[in-house]
């Protein structure tokens, strides 16, 4: 019962079928997509909730995007989330500046 409250019991230890290149990617696209945008990491980080250097490692992808942090992020840059996570061999989604493919 201890280690399931600490979260240690394996049932409750969260998990993602994403590798680390899959960060560096969804990362990477964060980025381009902000900057497609025009926000400064400082702006769009704010946007987020969250402080730039933890922005800078997140688009660097040594941290991952949390699912509130994907929702306000595509709600900022007017993308729908699947365009951030999105694998690299899926449809692309075009970015336009009204946020309309």
């Amino acid at each position: 019962m201890q280690a399931e409250l600490h979260g240690t019991h394996p049932a409750r230890v969260a998990s993602t079928p994403f590798t680390e290149s899959d960060w560096e990617r969804v990362g990477g696209t964060l980025r381009a997509l902000r900057e497609l945008r025009g926000y400064r990491p400082e702006e769009f980080a704010n946007h987020l909730g969250i402080s730039r250097s933890y922005l800078v490692n997140i688009e660097a992808g040594r941290k991952k995007l949390t699912n509130v942090m994907l929702a306000r992020a595509a709600e900022t840059l007017k993308v729908p989330q699947i365009a951030i996570m999105r694998p690299t061999d899926a449809p692309s989604i075009t970015a336009t500046a009204g946020g309309t493919a």
